[in-house]
């Protein structure tokens, strides 16, 4: 038995695949994981979107005498949507089935070493239970996040609409990612990082050699100065009044928003 459908359960179904041995999978959410829906592919979709629009500037540079473009957004986002398979998993799903598997849809529980409860269902492993169960987004407990729509990797993603200022917090690899992706679609970014650099999990160098090429699509990187708060100011976004504000600690000078 396998708790999970991305690509762990994925790769245990084909594996065992004309073994004589029965499989079950339980999946609450998409067969695939999070890569092919909320992950990597729509991520890199995203990315290549605004690569796209980056490159059409430096046209100018290396080889036209003028580039003229306008970002259409419901484009991008039909695009990006389109290779995270509509979030239609009925495919991969099928080809989980066709190995001998069989799935179970909903969320399961593991009741003790060998049973998983599924809704009202009761499975028992003879063999194994595998634990495959991925990841979720950690939410941080700041003051008034609460209280506003915000986004999590999964949102932003296969966003809907375009922002048009982001503040990121977390400036690891997906966070980056991101923020250069809408970065260079246009809109404002601010990354937001507490530790002593972003990309903490990289070499220092790393952070360091891609810095400049982030300030030049316009994002603002600060660093070292936690979110204390969040605050909802209006029920709609202006440019004058903007919908949500983000309090700083102020750790490097007096506190900022």
């Amino acid at each position: 038995m396998c708790l999970g459908g991305g690509v762990a359960g994925e790769a245990i179904a084909g594996g065992l695949r004309d073994s004589g041995l029965t499989l079950a999978v339980v999946e609450r959410e998409l067969v695939g994981g999070e890569c092919p829906y909320w992950g990597c592919v729509p991520s890199k979709t995203l990315l290549r979107s605004g690569e796209t629009l980056s490159e059409a500037d430096r046209a100018r540079l290396l080889a036209a005498s003028r580039v003229e473009w306008t970002v259409d957004f419901p484009r991008v986002s039909k695009r990006v949507l389109w290779m995270a398979r509509n979030l239609d998993d009925s495919r991969p799903a099928a080809a989980m089935e066709a190995t001998g598997a069989r799935l179970f849809r909903g969320e399961g529980r593991l009741t003790d070493l060998r049973t998983v409860a599924v809704g009202r269902e009761q499975l028992i492993a003879r063999r194994a239970v595998v634990i495959a169960n991925g990841s979720t987004a950690v939410i941080p407990p700041i003051p008034g996040l609460d209280t506003v729509e915000f986004w999590t990797n999964r949102q932003a993603a296969i966003p809907r609409e375009m922002p048009a200022s982001l503040a990121i917090l977390g400036g690891g690899a997906i966070g980056i990612e991101l923020g250069q992706a809408f970065a260079r679609l246009g809109s404002k970014v601010t990354v937001i990082e507490a530790g002593p650099r972003f990309l903490g999990l990289e070499e220092p160098e790393a952070g360091a050699a891609l810095r400049p090429h982030l300030e030049a699509d316009g994002i603002t990187l600060m660093i070292g100065d936690p979110c204390i708060a969040v605050e909802k100011r209006s029920a709609e976004p202006s440019r004058q009044r903007p919908a949500v504000v983000v309090h700083m600690a102020g750790v490097l000078g007096r506190p900022r928003r």
